[in-house]
């Protein structure tokens, strides 16, 4: 009897796990049975983050990315933003859909040209695809780590693409 309880509870436990999310010494997160997808990127990328409508949410996001191996920075206002822009190399600014319109022209026109990020706070699927149709790169739920990760990825893939281009 003992013996058939222990095997239930070690089935029980196996199945479990295979449910489970583990995040393991730098990997993004290994989901069983999906395969593993490492978090630590190759090129770790200097990550400027404008979200004024959810303080919470962009230091959240910055402790997310130091833990990956990216340099993330936070502005609090406009001016704190464009001061930032002026004086820092950046390779993305992330910024909610409202205030990238108003930001497009400054993040252009500053020093190191990075990526724009629009962040869709709503995720409603007409307002997705308005923003996908004007910015290249989009985070359509902020609430997933990945999708920060991915416009990364994406936006670093592409600015080492365009730099082997000018060489």
């Amino acid at each position: 009897m003992r013996r058939m309880v222990f095997a239930v509870v070690i089935i029980t436990g196996i199945a479990l796990l295979s449910f489970a999310v583990v995040d393991a010494c730098g990997d993004k997160a290994l989901r069983i049975g999906r395969g593993i997808r490492f978090q630590r990127t190759s090129q770790p990328a200097a990550v400027l983050i404008y979200i004024p409508s959810n303080a919470t949410r962009a230091s959240q996001l910055q402790s997310m990315l130091k833990k990956v191996g990216h340099k993330p920075y936070a502005a609090q206002g406009v001016d704190s933003l464009s001061e930032a822009l002026k004086s820092g190399q950046y390779d993305l600014v992330f910024t909610d859909l409202a205030a990238a319109a108003s930001l497009e022209t400054s993040i252009k026109t500053s020093p190191s040209k990075p990526a724009l990020v629009a962040v869709v706070s709503e995720g409603r699927k007409a307002e997705v695809t308005a923003a996908q149709k004007q910015y290249r790169y989009v985070v359509k739920n902020p609430h997933s780590a990945d999708q920060y990760l991915d416009a990364i990825e994406d936006a670093m893939r592409s600015r080492v693409h365009l730099l082997g281009k000018k060489t």
